[in-house]
């Protein structure tokens, strides 16, 4: 690290320290934590989900309720087999007890509220503790890549403000470091040109964002043959991205791209190393668990419902959340040395689940990986369940791919093949896929079973 980092990085931990004392600390202990034994690594994991439970059957009135129905209290939950016997939670009990899920020992200037939209169709609100040091697993999973949590970056992400005021605030708010900020919920091609002079002269180190929308900005980078100062990497978040993607995004600017999977609710929940084994998850801070339609945990290797714990949340607790998205976790070690469990990319959301006449069920996992076989054959994608059950993939095509009419149809007919030819499978292309809210949903149902 040269001299100016290493004194722009004291800046940064010393700014940040004012706000949230404890921060270097936490983070600290974070990076040490990554390398402790896979067994020790669980026991951490355990021994704070114990202290939350106990917690909130002491203090959170929906939870003391809940256990208590569920004939349990904290001194019951002795294991994985025990900890099965507590209720989820879903994203309608968030809404539908709101109030009773802020634990009593804080009050409302001691929480910040954050919302999502609701991509899965049901939005949430969940209260975050002032004081928890969130950014910390950011700044270890930056460490991976090589990168200081003072690094400069460039964003394409939601609710950016331009306001003199807003840039001001947003400026005090980073300095020493430079954030330069496209808002991914909609942007004009003078936005994306004023963004693009941004990073020429701000010269990144990271370049971060929403999956569909940086995808979106690659494809103006390549077709204006626009050259641009490399970051180190590339952070897109948000969505499953596809290989196609994954490639013009890295071509367009010429740098690795790296997962990272996160919730409004729980943002921190997991990511990729430079290994690409699969997603680390935060498991020290994180308890996330995949579970069947009976919310049973189920094997390694097979895909699951994720419920996730956060371990870190005190003030109003989330636990066995079903944040709405399906996963597996992995049965292997990463070869970079870190030891935090793997688990796969996120394929699929379980409101992406398509469900036929018969009752049958197409799970999201699968019709995200349609082009998996021939992912250069098309730009984007996107499968859509009409109305009346029958089924639309739309594509944008590559033209210059050989064969692509025959590719085309053979996708087409394998996922006829899927439904048994219960409902007509069409394949249309398209010159756009319209983003919602910044992102690219792969998979909309709007049959009602």
């Amino acid at each position: 690290m040269s001299f100016f980092s290493n004194c722009k990085e004291k800046l940064f931990f010393f700014r940040y320290e004012l706000v949230k004392p404890g921060s270097k600390r936490f983070f600290e202990q974070l990076q040490k934590d990554q390398y402790l034994s896979s067994d020790e690594i669980e026991a951490l994991n355990w021994s704070r989900t114990q202290s939350l439970v106990k917690h909130a059957f002491e203090h959170v009135p929906y939870y003391r309720r809940r256990f208590t129905e569920a004939g349990c209290t904290p001194k019951d939950i002795k294991n994985q087999d025990d900890f099965n016997r507590l209720p989820v939670l879903t994203r309608k009990d968030l809404m539908d007890n709101f109030d009773e899920l802020l634990s009593d020992d804080v009050s409302l200037k001691d929480v910040r509220l954050s919302t999502t939209g609701g991509s899965s169709g049901t939005p949430a609100k969940v209260y975050h503790p002032k004081k928890e040091i969130r950014a910390a697993n950011g700044w270890r999973m930056l460490g991976w890549w090589g990168i200081s949590p003072a690094a400069d970056c460039a964003s394409v992400y939601r609710d950016v403000q331009n306001s003199l005021k807003a840039r001001i605030m947003h400026f005090l708010q980073w300095y020493p470091t430079k954030q330069i900020l496209l808002d991914a919920t909609s942007f004009t091609e003078q936005d994306m040109r004023d963004f693009l002079d941004d990073f020429i002269r701000v010269r990144p180190e990271v370049l971060h964002g929403y999956v569909g929308a940086m995808d979106n900005l690659a494809e103006y980078v390549l077709e204006h043959d626009i050259h641009l100062p490399p970051p180190k990497v590339i952070w897109v978040t948000s969505a499953p991205i596809t290989p196609v993607q994954q490639n013009k995004i890295e071509t367009a600017f010429n740098a690795p791209v790296y997962d990272q999977y996160g919730c409004c609710e729980i943002y921190w929940l997991a990511a990729e190393c430079p290994a690409r084994n699969g997603l680390h998850m935060f498991y020290d801070t994180r308890r996330i668990e995949f579970l069947d339609d009976d919310n049973r945990t189920v094997p390694n290797g097979t895909f699951g419902n994720i419920a996730v714990t956060d371990l870190k949340n005190y003030a109003f607790p989330l636990i066995r959340y079903l944040n709405g998205d399906r996963g597996r976790r992995l049965d292997k070690r990463c070869t970079c040395g870190c030891n935090l469990p793997l688990m796969d990319k996120v394929k699929g959301r379980v409101s992406e689940t398509f469900t036929l006449p018969s009752k049958t069920r197409l799970n999201g996992e699968f019709l995200t990986t349609l082009f998996d076989n021939t992912p250069e054959a098309v730009k984007q994608f996107q499968v859509h369940q009409l109305a009346d059950a029958s089924i639309v993939i739309r594509v944008i095509p590559n033209n210059s791919y050989p064969s692509l009419d025959e590719t085309l149809e053979h996708v087409r007919s394998a996922l006829e093949n899927a439904v048994h030819g219960e409902v007509a499978v069409k394949m249309e292309r398209v010159a756009e896929i319209p983003l919602q809210k910044g992102k690219m949903k792969f998979v909309i149902s709007d049959y009602k079973a």
